[in-house]
């Protein structure tokens, strides 16, 4: 397995984040349960299930961090807002999205399926397509988003923590 990490600025419109956008590569070789109950077990419970792909518009969450594995086909997304990372991923592969950075489903294979999840006690509250407006507001409110303990994969010894750590300065 290996992780790959993008750090985006943010632009005015989406916050994106100090913390990088986490994508692990062939993470996962089992049955879409069982990397559900393994995510649930490391407190990263799922909460949603697509094969339509991510929202295809640019948009992003100030209250939580959100994981999306795929668990069937290909997916391109772009992370950060439009002139952000394009990135793709395969069967066996997940991305951790910290709270306030942007994401876009660009384009998808028809045999798709996605599988996402939140840290245990969060969820989707807010749903913000970057308006100018709310910007300094939603760049304070991503920020007060606390690291999860555990790393959906690896439990409390995994990397996830000891990353998001490391680019907050160390700060716990």
């Amino acid at each position: 397995m290996n992780i790959e990490t993008h750090v985006l600025k943010g632009n005015g419109r989406i916050p994106n984040s100090r913390l990088p956008v986490l994508i692990y590569r062939q993470a996962f070789d089992m049955r879409p349960l069982d990397i559900e109950d393994l995510f649930r077990r490391n407190e990263w419970p799922t909460d949603w299930h697509s094969s339509f792909g991510m929202y295809p518009r640019h948009h992003f969450h100030s209250d939580t961090h959100e994981l999306i594995a795929v668990t069937r086909g290909t997916l391109v997304g772009r992370f950060g807002g439009p002139e952000g990372v394009c990135v793709t991923m395969t069967k066996g592969d997940f991305v951790v999205i910290p709270a306030g950075v942007g994401h876009f489903g660009e384009s998808i294979t028809e045999d798709l399926r996605l599988t996402g999840a939140f840290p245990l006690g969060h969820a989707i509250h807010d749903f913000r397509l970057g308006y100018v407006d709310e910007y300094a507001r939603m760049v304070e409110r991503s920020r007060r988003v606390a690291v999860p303990v555990f790393d959906p994969l690896e439990g409390a010894s995994g990397s996830l923590p000891q990353i998001w750590h490391d680019a907050l300065g160390g700060i716990h």
